[in-house]
C-alpha cells in the first residue's frame, strides 16, 4: 500500500469508527460485537489484522486504482467465519496496543 501512496487510514478509519457495522456482512458484525462485549477493544484490532491479512494476498499485485476498487468491494466479500477464526490466531496483547497508542500520540504531538 505504501508503494502506491495509500495510507491504511484511508479505508480502515471508517471500519473502526463504526465497529464494522456499516461495511461488513451481518455474520461478521454479529461475531465481532459478541466478542467485543466479552473481550473489549482487543478483538476489534485482531479482526482488523485478520482482515488485512486476508486482503494482503490480493493487494500485493495491484496498482493504485485497483487497490481502491478492491477495498471498496472487499467488505461485502469477506467470510465472517474465516475472519474470526483468523483473528483468534493472532497473539495480540494489551501491552502491544498500549505501546502503539503511545507511539501514535507521541508522533501526533511531534507533528502539531
Amino acid at each position: 500500500l505504501e508503494k502506491e501512496n495509500i495510507h491504511v487510514t484511508m479505508f480502515v478509519t471508517q471500519w473502526l469508527v463504526t465497529l464494522y457495522v456499516r461495511e461488513f456482512p451481518f455474520d461478521l458484525v454479529s461475531r465481532v460485537w459478541d466478542s467485543f462485549l466479552v473481550e473489549g477493544w482487543k478483538v476489534i484490532y485482531r479482526v482488523l489484522l485478520s482482515l488485512m491479512e486476508c486482503a494482503s494476498k490480493d493487494l500485493l499485485g495491484f496498482q493504485f486504482e485497483q487497490i481502491l476498487h478492491y477495498l471498496r468491494d472487499f467488505p461485502s466479500t469477506v467470510n465472517g467465519q474465516d475472519i474470526m477464526a483468523g483473528s483468534l490466531k493472532i497473539n495480540l496483547k494489551r501491552k502491544h496496543i498500549q505501546k502503539h497508542a503511545t507511539l501514535w500520540r507521541q508522533n501526533l504531538g511531534a507533528v502539531g
